[in-house]
C-alpha cells in the first residue's frame, strides 16, 4: 500500500515490473490489456495506442470517467461481461470477453497485459497478437505458473501449472525469455515473444 500511496499513477503491478515497462515502452508501441484500471491511464500515458478490455460495468464506468476527465484519446476502452462458469474452456475461449478486440490484429502488439478474469484463455489468445519481440505480462503471475517465488500462495516449480490451461500457456510460451519481478506478496511475469 505504500508504493500505492506514493505512487498513485502507477499501476497495481510490481514495482520493478513498472520501472521495467517504463524503460521499455515506447510512444509508437500498441498494446492489449485485460482488466483495467490505473494501468489503464498509465499504459496510455507511455504507448501510441492501448485497447482495453473490461468485464465489471461499475470499474468500467470509473474508468471510463477518468478516461474522459484526463482528456485521453488513444484507448479504446471495451466492456464485455465474464464469461458465465457454466461454459466450457472452448465457450470460454471464443467468448466475446477473450475475443472482442476486432481492432486487433495477428503480429501487431507491442504488449498485452494479463489482469482481468478468465487469465489463461486471454493470454492463449493474446499469444498470436504479439509481433516478435512483444512483451506478455502476467500479474500475479506465481498463483498459475511455477516459479521459485516466496510470496504467498505460489506455485513451486515441483506442483507445475495450476490446470490444464495454465499449462498451454506455458507449453506455448517454452523457450521464451521472461524476468519476474516479486515484492513479497506477488509477482509479475513479462515474457519477449522470440524474434524468431
Amino acid at each position: 500500500w505504500l508504493y500505492r500511496a506514493i505512487y498513485p499513477g502507477n499501476p497495481w503491478l510490481t514495482p520493478g515490473a513498472v520501472n521495467f515497462l517504463s524503460s521499455h515502452l515506447k510512444p509508437g508501441f500498441s498494446g492489449l490489456e485485460y482488466g483495467s484500471g490505473r494501468s489503464t491511464t498509465w499504459f496510455a500515458s507511455q504507448v501510441g495506442h492501448l485497447t482495453s478490455m473490461e468485464h465489471n460495468p461499475e470499474w468500467f464506468n470509473r474508468v471510463s470517467t477518468e478516461i474522459a476527465r484526463r482528456g485521453i484519446t488513444n484507448i479504446s476502452y471495451v466492456h464485455q461481461p465474464k464469461p458465465d462458469n457454466s461454459l466450457s474452456l472452448d465457450e470460454v475461449r471464443t467468448s466475446a470477453y477473450v475475443t472482442d478486440v476486432a481492432d486487433v490484429q495477428k503480429d501487431s502488439l507491442d504488449f498485452v497485459l494479463i489482469d482481468g478474469v478468465v487469465r489463461p484463455a486471454c493470454a492463449l489468445h493474446s499469444i498470436p497478437l504479439l509481433r516478435k519481440g512483444g512483451l506478455l505480462i502476467i500479474d500475479d503471475a506465481n498463483h498459475y505458473l511455477p516459479s521459485s517465488s516466496s510470496a504467498p500462495n505460489s506455485r513451486s516449480i515441483e506442483e507445475g501449472p495450476l490446470n490444464t490451461e495454465w499449462q498451454e500457456v506455458e507449453r506455448q510460451i517454452h523457450g521464451w525469455e521472461s524476468i519476474w519481478f516479486g515484492n513479497g506478496i506477488k509477482e509479475t511475469a513479462i515474457f519477449k515473444k522470440p524474434l524468431v
